[in-house]
This record gives structure tokens, sequence and C-alpha cells, in this order.
């Protein structure tokens, strides 16, 4: 049975309080009763009614003050209250409405338009009624959810955050447009001491879009660790969000490696608005555009992994930043732009180029609020020899003597092993159980990697560097190289690793073949031997050179054997 509405009759004339009481007890509504504003007052003290009609003229106490001190105590409810007056002047009206009356009746009482007028207030008091309970409902889900939300923006941040994120020359600044940021900024060094990065950010913003980038932010980290590929990588993140994100949903991204020790930078980007490499000037060197759809589109077979790579020859700094910040509106309308990073890093120079840029998108916004999330990444890279070399193996790690004294490892690729272009990640599993560590690992590594690709590239797939030199070169380059390995049926590819030691000397021995059909070997050897090989696509092979004690071709160019001392 629901309870009963409660009115209470504040009236010191008692027929007319005898009356009113009759017309609301045939209502069916409970009645109490006060002969003054002082009893009216004590009964809402021990008990509220659910609605009052008072009186204005009462002994001890009148309903004026009565109205005020129940006001007082009962704040945080509504209560309806029915002013009772002689006075019927529009004036007498209006001022009970400013003292804290809901409503007004004048006397003698018109008993129709008071039944009328409790329905009225009845009706109010239960939608009141509803609304609180909605309200506590609401509250007790925004208490549940504030909770909820700290716990799992504690669980992504430690979650995007459980790298490496402290990493010579890199600096970065994130601004969320809500709690939870669509934007990811993960760097990680690779075991060869290359720095790994990846600019991911996922449509919209907010938890689902923070959601969206945990698989793309737990592969990158797993495969950097192992040293996988940059274009590896693309793949099996697009493979994995194109399976999870539901349609209309997806995660622009750049990947970036650098290589301190070759000066080279390579970069897949599908999406994001700005990857660039700028002089201390603020003169641009190098943008790479988004050629690539962004990450969990199209499925594996339509994925599209070229990557296109520069050698840097001149200090600047590498910016990566999201379309939340070039897309950021001052008052009038405009945005920053890819313009505004390069006015920023003109006006700062060789000095803290990213608090110069987060200064000048700061100002271009004047106060308002940035409607999508923004990320900014800065790598300072040096001309020449760069002293981050030392702190990036320090991160690496160093020799610790826990090398096998004898081994030797072989290792054959065919066709379909080499499609899956994922022989170096299981070349560098072999390195790390052999115990090879720090930058002895990195230039080990470095020289099979070398010699593998130039036998893949150019002995079993036929590719010719010269088209890199052609306009789009890098571009076209890759799209051939992808064709022609999804489509190779007959291929090989043979590694030798070995440890020979005696007393003249402790080296590791590689040999490596493939069935390609070689090429002039005795023209790079002579170059190379006279220090003359600079060809910007070639840096690897004069770097592989400078480390090996011996690099010698053999047969026509498809067999190459090298030592590198240990």
């Amino acid at each position: 049975m629901e309870p009963a509405f409660t009115v209470l009759v504040a009236e010191d004339v008692e027929p007319t309080r005898l009356l009113m009481g009759l017309v609301i007890e045939e209502l069916g509504h409970a009645v109490w009763y006060a002969e003054n504003g002082q009893q009216a007052v004590e009964q809402c003290r021990r008990q509220l009614p659910d609605m009052i009609l008072m009186d204005m003229m009462m002994p001890v106490m009148d309903g004026y003050e009565a109205t005020r001190q129940i006001r007082q105590f009962c704040s945080d409810r509504w209560l309806p209250i029915i002013f009772l007056s002689a006075r019927s002047d529009e004036e007498a009206h209006i001022s009970s409405l400013d003292i804290g009356a809901d409503d007004y009746l004048a006397k003698p009482i018109n008993l129709t338009m008071l039944a009328a007028k409790i329905r009225v207030m009845q009706r109010i008091c239960e939608m009141q009624s509803r609304i609180s309970a909605d309200s506590k409902k609401l509250l007790s889900y925004y208490n549940v959810n504030e909770r909820e939300q700290l716990f799992a923006k504690h669980v992504l941040d430690s979650i995007v955050g459980s790298e490496e994120q402290d990493l010579p020359g890199v600096s970065s600044w994130q601004l969320s447009a809500e709690q939870f940021s669509g934007d990811v900024l993960a760097r990680a060094l690779s075991p060869t001491g290359q720095l790994c990065l990846m600019l991911a950010d996922s449509t919209g913003h907010g938890l689902s879009a923070a959601l969206a980038c945990l698989p793309a932010v737990d592969i990158f980290y797993a495969m950097a660790r192992r040293g996988f590929p940059l274009t590896a990588m693309a793949r099996e993140i697009n493979a994995k969000l194109n399976r999870l994100l539901p349609i209309g949903r997806f995660v622009a991204a750049a990947l970036i490696t650098i290589d301190w020790e070759l000066g080279c930078i390579e970069v897949w980007n599908g999406g994001i608005p700005c990857v660039m490499f700028v002089a201390d000037d603020g003169t641009l060197l190098k943008e790479w555009k988004s050629q690539y759809p962004p990450l969990g589109i199209f499925d594996a077979e339509a994925f599209r992994w070229g990557s296109e790579s520069y050698f840097w020859e001149q200090t600047g700094q590498l910016v990566v930043c999201s379309d939340g910040l070039t897309e950021a509106e001052d008052s009038r309308g405009e945005q920053f732009g890819n313009r505004g990073v390069l006015d920023s890093l003109s006006r700062a120079g060789e000095g803290a180029p990213l608090d110069a840029i987060r200064l000048a998108v700061l100002e271009h916004l004047a106060g308002a609020k940035n409607r999508d999330d923004i990320s900014l990444g800065v790598i300072r890279l040096e001309a020449g020899v760069n002293a981050v070399l030392g702190r990036v193996a320090d991160h690496v790690g160093r020799d610790d003597g826990g090398q096998l004294s004898s081994w030797q490892v072989r290792l054959e690729f065919n066709a379909a092993e080499l499609r899956r272009d994922q022989s170096i990640p299981l070349l560098i599993g072999w390195l790390n159980q052999l115990g090879l560590r720090g930058r002895q690992f990195k230039q080990v590594l470095l020289i099979i990697s070398e010699l593998f690709n130039n036998a893949l590239d150019h002995g079993v797939l036929r590719l010719d560097s010269k088209i890199k030199d052609q306009q789009d070169g890098y571009e076209r380059y890759f799209v051939l190289r992808r064709e022609r390995l999804n489509a190779l049926q007959e291929g090989r590819i043979a590694l030798l690793l070995e440890r020979r030691r005696d007393e003249r000397k402790d080296c590791i021995y590689i040999r490596l073949s493939d069935s390609g059909e070689g090429f002039d070997h005795h023209s790079l050897m002579e170059r190379l031997r006279r220090n003359q090989y600079s060809h910007p696509h070639g840096r690897g092979v004069a770097m592989v050179h400078a480390l090996c004690s011996s690099l010698v071709y053999r047969g026509g160019g498809n067999e190459v054997e090298a030592e590198f001392p240990l």
C-alpha cells in the first residue's frame, strides 16, 4: 500500500481548519493540524508533511516567520507551502511568493480551488520524488563510474608507459581532450639500439578511443623488443585492429625507427599529418606525408606496408604530432597547421624545440579547450658521430662475458619462409641465445641484417636500388618489393654463423648465399677498399666493410663471407 499524502493545516480559526481537513480527507489524504505558526514549526521538526496550508496571520508566530524557519531546516527537500490570507490583492499575492510560499489562496477559501491546488501539488511532489530518486541513482552511478574510470586510467597509463620512456634525445608532450586520450606516443629501443617510436591516434577521444589503441601498443612493444622491422610491425598491428575494431573505427599511426649509427630515419605513415625533419633554423629538410591508410581499415591482403628512409646529414629535430595539434583552432577558426610547427621551431633555434611548439599551440588556442587529443614528439638528431650512441649502448646493455666459447648455427630460408619476412627477428632470437650483448650484439646484427637484406632484395627479388633515385622512387621500390615478395615461388637464402677461436684470432664467421644471379661485386669491393663508396642507398655495405676484419664475395657475387672480430 502506498504511503498517504500528508497535508499540515496551520490555521488559528477552528471551523476553517476543520473544514479544510474534511476536504483533504475526502481526497484520500492524511491531515495534521496546527493552531499557530509555532506548532507548525514544531510538527515539521518532528516529521515533515508532504504539503502545508499556512495562514499568514496567526497568534504566537505568524505564517511568515514559520515559513522562514521551516525553509531553513528543510532546504534539501522541496516542501510546497500554500499561503492563506484574507487579503486578495495582487501585492499580497506577490509578497507571499517572495517570502517563500509556492502558491496563494484568498479567504474565504474556495473549497473547489483548494482541492484542485492540492491535486496539483501532489503531482508535483510525486514528480519531485521521482526526480530525487533518479538523482540518487545518478549520483551513485557517477561515483561508481568515477572509481572505475580512475582504475581504467591507471591501468591504461601503466600499459602505455610500460616500456622505456626516458630515452636519450627524446621529448614529448600530450594534452587530452577528455580524461582518456585516444592518442598514444610509445617508444622503445630494439635489441640493436635503434629507437622505435609509434604515434597512434584513434578515431574519436575518451575511453573508447583509448581502448582502441591498446592492441597497437601491445604489439608495438612486443615486436620492438624482438627487433622486428618497421613494416612487419605495421602489418601485424593492422591485422589485429582489423579483426578487433568495428566498422568506422581505425587508428591513424606513424611508425618510426631511428638508427643513430647509420644516421638513418625510416618511416611508415598512415594518416598522421606531421612527420618532419627540421633544421635548427626552422628549414624543412624532409617531410614524410601520409601515403597509406590508417591501421585497421583493410585486411591483411589489401594492406599497404612500404616505408621511406632518409639519411640525415644536418643537425635538427624529427617532429611528429597528431592532428589535434595541427588542427587546433584560434578564435578566428584558423588552424595551427604544419606551418605553425615550422614557425615555432624557427624561433626556438637550438634550445627547447618542444617547449617552443607547445607554448605556440597554447597561445594559438588562447585559453580555449582543445577539441581533440594533442600529441607531440621531438627527437634531437645531430650530424656526424652522435654522442647519443654511448647512452643508447647503456640502454641496450653491456657485454657480460657470458658467451659460448664455441658454436655453429646453420639456417636456410625457402620461398615460403622468405615471404613471411620474419627472418631478421628469428636471427635476433639466435643471437640472444648465443650470449651476444650490447654494442657487440648491435654490430653483429647490423652485419647480418645488411647482408641478408641485400641477398633478399637484390639477389632473390632482383630489385635495383637505382629505382630509389627516381621521383617517388622509394614508394615504387617498396611497392615492387612487396609485389615480388608476395609472388615469390622459388628462392633460397642460406646462412652459416660460427665462432672461430684459436691462438691467432677470435671472431664470428658469417657465410651467406642466395639463389640470385649475383652482381658486379669486384667494382663494389674496389670502391670500398679505396673508401670511395658514398651512394646514399649503400651506406650499410660500407658500414659492414668497416666493422668486419674480412669481407669477401665469391662466385658471381651471390655468396659472401665475413669475419667479425670479438
